[in-house]
């Protein structure tokens, strides 16, 4: 036998649903108790990964590792890269971001003598989506081109995952 109510109602005692079926977006954050305990498997993760060479030192070409992603599914949402010293002259830090040896940015960042010191130059993911075990690394490449490289170039990367 089913019924239907139309209106707001007020219980007093226990009800109990055997099963129950949301309408979708109806339950937000504020609905959920800050103490309520919600597993770890249950949520997005948000990791902001860094990049980093010492600041006191010219910049090197190099590659390294800087995630691995755990969650089943997953985006990239930001990239950005900068350094602490700016380029003179002619020289060029590219900072490039590769998912599984390949890049994934439009185009590297190029961090030129335009940049000053500590500005943060966006990079433009062309793509987005990460899987489980996807390994994520900064290409770095400084070229002195007759100038002087900057020093301690960093980058930042912002990863969501959703947990298995």
């Amino acid at each position: 036998m089913a019924f239907r109510i139309e209106d707001t109602g007020v219980f007093r005692g226990l009800v109990q649903f055997l099963s129950i079926l949301l309408p979708s977006g109806s339950v937000t954050a504020a609905n959920i108790a800050a103490a309520a305990g919600v597993e770890a498997t249950k949520l997005e993760h948000q990791h902001r990964e860094i990049y980093q060479q010492e600041s006191g030192t010219t910049a090197v070409t190099e590659d390294r590792v800087v995630h691995v992603v755990k969650g089943t599914t997953g985006n990239l949402k930001t990239f950005r890269a900068g350094s602490v010293v700016a380029n003179i002259g002619a020289a060029t830090i590219t900072v490039d971001l590769h998912k599984n040896g390949s890049t994934i940015l439009t185009a590297p960042i190029t961090l030129d003598n335009g940049d000053a010191a500590y500005a943060l130059v966006a990079g433009v993911i062309s793509s987005e989506p990460v899987v489980a075990d996807d390994v994520l690394e900064v290409v770095v490449v400084a070229t002195a081109g007759g100038g002087t490289i900057g020093k301690g170039v960093f980058a930042s990367l912002d990863v969501h995952e959703d947990v298995s």
